[in-house]
C-alpha cells in the first residue's frame, strides 16, 4: 500500500514537470540617458564656475592676532629681561658685600666665619613666542573650475552659474592607536566647508547651501610608528607638507561629490543597467511569439541611450508592449498545463512594465507590477519588488521635465 501510494505520489509530481513551462531569465544590460532630477527651469544647457576665496579675511585675522601677540610676547619679554638685570645686580651687590665682610673677618684672624653661598641668579626669563597661525593655501582657481562639469553642457558664459565659496580648511582631533603588534598610527581629521551656490541663466536660485559633503571631517590615517616619539619625529619634518597635502585632497572630494550632485540634479549622464525579460521554452507548446517579443524589448532598450527622447526605442518597445498584450489574451491562471499559465502570465507582466516604464507610462507599468505580485508567483513579486523604486524615481524625472 505505501509502495503504491509512493508511485501514485511520483507520477502526480513527474506528471507536474512535464507540463511546467521552463521560464527562461534573459539578461539585458543596457545604458540610458537620465533626466535631471532638478531641471534648470530656463532649459540652458550651458554653466560657468567661480570660486571665491572667502577665507581670506580668516586669514588676515590670524595674521593680525599672530602679529599683535608677537608684539605683547616680546614687550613681556623685555620687561622680564630687565627685571631680571636688576635683580641681578642686587643679587651681585649682597653677595659682592657679603664677601667683603667675611673678608675682613678672616683677615682679622677669625677662622669660624662661615663664607658666603655662591652667587645665584636663578634662571634667566625666556617668554617664547607664540606658535605661528595656520592659514589656508590659496586655491588653485584656474585647475578647480576645470573640475568642475555637468553632465552634456557646455562650458561657456550666458548660462547657469556656479560659485564655490571656500570658507577656510580646518584642523580636527588627531586619535593615537596602538595595534595588536605594538605600533602606533594617528588619524587625523580635517575638513575644508565650501557653500555652493547655483544660479540658472535668468538669476534664480536653483542652489544655496553649505556643501554637505564638505562640512564633514575626513580621516588621513597615517603610517605605522614604532612609538610616539617616531611618530612627534616625523611629524617635525612633515607637518607642512602633510597639511598642504590634506588641502588638495579635499579640492579633488569636494569636485567629486558635487560633479555627482549637478549629474544628477541638472546634467543628463548615460547610465548602465541590467535587467531581466522572460520568454518560456516548453516541449508541448510554441513560445515563438514571446521570443519575438523579447528580441523588440531588447532591441528597443538597446536603443535607450541613443537619445534623450527615447525616439529610436519607441517603435521597438511599442511592438513589443502590444504582442505581450496580445499574447495575454490566452492567459489561463488556473490551468498548469496552458500556453499562458499563471508562471507565464506573470513574466509577462513584468515584461510589459520594463517597457512601459521607458514609455513614461508609469501608472500601467505600476498596474501590471502589482498584477504580478497578486499571482502570487514569489519571483515575479520580487521583481516588482526590486524594480517599484526605479519606477518611482523615474517618475518623478518625468514630472520635473514636463
Amino acid at each position: 500500500m505505501i509502495k503504491i501510494s509512493l508511485l501514485f505520489a511520483l507520477f502526480i509530481l513527474f506528471s507536474s514537470f512535464a507540463f511546467s513551462q521552463n521560464i527562461q531569465d534573459k539578461k539585458v544590460n543596457y545604458s540610458y540617458i537620465q533626466l535631471p532630477a532638478k531641471p534648470f527651469q530656463s532649459g540652458t544647457e550651458s554653466f560657468a564656475v567661480t570660486v571665491s576665496q572667502d577665507f581670506k579675511q580668516r586669514n588676515q585675522d590670524s595674521l593680525d592676532w599672530y602679529e599683535n601677540r608677537l608684539k605683547q610676547v616680546q614687550e613681556e619679554r623685555k620687561l622680564a629681561l630687565e627685571a631680571w638685570n636688576n635683580q641681578k645686580v642686587e643679587i651681585e651687590r649682597t653677595y659682592y658685600t657679603a664677601m667683603s665682610n667675611w673678608a675682613k673677618l678672616v683677615k682679622e684672624g677669625d677662622t669660624t666665619a662661615a663664607k658666603p653661598a655662591d652667587i645665584a641668579y636663578g634662571s634667566c626669563p625666556c617668554i617664547p613666542d607664540p606658535n605661528k597661525p595656520f592659514l589656508t593655501d590659496s586655491l588653485p582657481v584656474e585647475s578647480l573650475t576645470k573640475m568642475i562639469k555637468i553632465t552634456k553642457f557646455d562650458r561657456t558664459d550666458g548660462g547657469a552659474q556656479i560659485n564655490l565659496a571656500f570658507q577656510g580648511f580646518d584642523k580636527g582631533t588627531t586619535k593615537e592607536k596602538r595595534t595588536t603588534t605594538g605600533r602606533y598610527t594617528y588619524s587625523i581629521k580635517y575638513k575644508h566647508p565650501v557653500k555652493v551656490t547655483i544660479k540658472d541663466k535668468d538669476g534664480s536660485i536653483a542652489y544655496n547651501a553649505m556643501f554637505p559633503r564638505s562640512t564633514k571631517f575626513q580621516t588621513f590615517t597615517t603610517q605605522k610608528f614604532k612609538s610616539p616619539y617616531d611618530f612627534k619625529l616625523w611629524w617635525m619634518d612633515n607637518e607642512e607638507t602633510f597639511w598642504e597635502q590634506r588641502q588638495k585632497d579635499v579640492f579633488n572630494d569636494v569636485a567629486a561629490g558635487l560633479n555627482g550632485m549637478l549629474a544628477n540634479d541638472f546634467g543628463y549622464p548615460t547610465k548602465s543597467k541590467q535587467t531581466e525579460i522572460y520568454t518560456a521554452k516548453d516541449k508541448n507548446h510554441d513560445y515563438t511569439d514571446l521570443l519575438e517579443a523579447f528580441q523588440k524589448t531588447q532591441d528597443g532598450m538597446l536603443q535607450l541611450a541613443s537619445d534623450r527622447n527615447k525616439d529610436a526605442a519607441m517603435d521597438y518597445l511599442g511592438s513589443a508592449v502590444s504582442q505581450y498584450q496580445t499574447i495575454l489574451n490566452e492567459s489561463n491562471i488556473n490551468d498548469k498545463k496552458s500556453r499562458i499559465n499563471k508562471k507565464v502570465t506573470a513574466a509577462i507582466y513584468c515584461n510589459l512594465a520594463e517597457c512601459l516604464i521607458w514609455m513614461d507610462d508609469f501608472s500601467q507599468a505600476e498596474l501590471y507590477l502589482n498584477k504580478a505580485a497578486n499571482l502570487g508567483v514569489g519571483k515575479y513579486k520580487r521583481h516588482g519588488n526590486n524594480l517599484k523604486p526605479f519606477l518611482l524615481s523615474q517618475k518623478k524625472r518625468y514630472a520635473a521635465n514636463q
